[in-house]
This record gives C-alpha cells, sequence and structure tokens, in this order.
C-alpha cells in the first residue's frame, strides 16, 4: 500500500481535500439552520456564533475525514475549523450583548475566522509536515475568498429579488463555489507539504 506521504498520494490527497471542502460547505448551510432551530429552543436562536459554529462543523467534519492520513486523528482537526471559526462570531454576540454598536459582517467574520483556524491547524500539521506557515496563508485566504462568493451570492440574490427556485439557484450557485474555492487554495499548499516530507524521509532512508 502506498504511503500516505507518498508524491502521487499527495495528488490524490489533494482531490480529495477539494472535493471533502466543497461538501463539507454546502453541509454547513443545513447544520446552520439545524444550530438555529435548537438555538431557537433554548432562546438564542439569533446568536451569530451559530452561523460560524455550523458551517466549521460542516467543512471540518468532511476535512478531518481525510487530513487524519497525515495527522493521524481526525478530531482535532474538526474543532479547529467548528470553534476556530466560531470565535469571531462569538465576538460578534459579545459585543452586541455589551451594548457596543458594530457593523456586523459575516464575511468579515469568515475571514477572521480563516485566520485563527489556519494557525490553530498549522500547529496540528507541524510534527507531521514542513512550512506549515503557508498553510496559515492559504487558510486566511481561502476563507476570505469563501466568504466573497457567499457575498456575491447574497447580493445576486438582493439585485434581482428572486423568489422560490430560481432565487435559491442564484443564490447557491455562487455559494456552493465558496467550498470549492477553499478547497482548491488550501490543497496546493498540503500537497506540496505532503510532498516536501515525502522526499525529506526518501534522502534519510538513500
Amino acid at each position: 500500500m502506498a504511503d500516505s506521504t507518498d508524491p502521487e498520494s499527495g495528488r490524490t490527497l489533494a482531490y480529495r481535500w477539494v472535493r471533502a471542502t466543497g461538501l463539507g460547505w454546502v453541509l454547513g448551510v443545513p447544520l446552520i439552520v439545524a444550530f438555529a432551530l435548537l438555538g431557537e429552543a433554548v432562546g438564542v436562536g439569533g446568536a451569530q456564533v451559530l452561523v460560524g459554529a455550523g458551517m466549521g462543523a460542516g467543512v471540518g467534519l468532511l476535512q478531518a475525514r481525510v487530513i487524519r492520513t497525515v495527522t493521524h486523528r481526525a478530531a482535532p482537526w474538526f474543532w479547529s475549523s467548528a470553534a476556530g471559526l466560531s470565535l469571531p462570531f462569538l465576538a460578534t454576540d459579545m459585543a452586541k450583548a455589551a451594548g457596543w454598536a458594530s457593523a456586523y459582517s459575516p464575511y468579515a467574520s469568515l475571514a477572521v475566522g480563516g485566520i485563527i483556524v489556519g494557525a490553530w491547524q498549522s500547529l496540528l500539521l507541524r510534527p507531521h509536515v514542513p512550512n506549515t506557515r503557508w498553510w496559515l496563508v492559504a487558510s486566511a485566504l481561502g476563507w476570505t475568498l469563501a466568504g466573497g462568493a457567499a457575498a456575491l451570492a447574497d447580493s445576486l440574490s438582493r439585485v434581482y429579488s428572486m423568489r422560490g427556485i430560481a432565487g435559491a439557484l442564484v443564490f447557491l450557485g455562487p455559494a456552493a463555489v465558496g467550498g470549492l474555492v477553499l478547497g482548491l487554495v488550501t490543497a496546493l499548499p498540503l500537497a506540496r507539504m505532503v510532498r516536501a516530507e515525502s522526499a525529506g524521509r526518501t534522502e534519510l532512508t538513500t
């Protein structure tokens, strides 16, 4: 069986990563709805932290199933995504509760969350692959661009004022692209780190 850090396996890992991230982004939408319904049941249905938790959980859950071939553990990756992405949204909720005036932007929160998630996940990757600092950059960029795709979808749905199935497609089409963008942006450094680790081990054994 080929090792998960072989160059060929690194390309396979990148493909699986993009697919998992794209599907995780889509999964995040119903999770946000589910968390909001649970929040309503306990009186916190309007909390923005539920948005970050839902999207972070969806992406983290499916990414974790792939990354465990590198880190050998799935749970820490899941929590880094779910909790890390929730933090800037939680900060917004706390600011609102304290009566501090602030212009809430879910897309800005996604960008900040991407930095937090990237830093956390860099620590998880560090024992297994080299140059993990690039992961922080890729995560921040990927989440920012993904948030931009979601913002575009929101703008299109407002501009064209579509309802029903047509409106849903106008929104969900560009919004779904966000997950693919996030997957593509982060797959490149992941594959490079995996190949570098494989090359380093090969040199040690020759």
